[in-house]
């Protein structure tokens, strides 16, 4: 069953976004009557696609996973954020240090 539901408080972006959950740790966002895009929790996080499948965003809960998307509706950013559990690999020069 599909409990669309909307989110409206006073900081929330103008765009009108429902929200569907067709499947357990999914969660599909629709805008104006158009895939917006959606949330997945996969591998102990929220990741945050756009309406074309690329990632745009990785968070710790919904709220803040649906938030993310909500901004990138608003103003959508050309550079991808880098993920919150990535590192960047240590220099040559250190890698065979004690």
């Amino acid at each position: 069953m599909t409990i669309p539901f909307t989110r409206s408080r006073t900081d929330a972006p103008t765009v009108d976004i429902a929200w569907y959950n067709p499947e357990i740790n999914l969660w599909v966002a629709a805008a104006n009557g158009e895939h917006a895009g959606m949330v997945e929790f996969v591998d102990g996080h929220f990741t945050v696609r756009s309406s074309t499948g690329s990632i745009i965003a990785e968070a710790s809960s919904i709220p803040a996973a649906q938030a993310a998307l909500a901004r990138h509706i608003e103003t959508p950013t050309a550079v991808e954020p880098r993920p919150f559990n990535k590192r960047d690999p240590r220099p040559f020069y250190l890698r065979h240090a004690a």
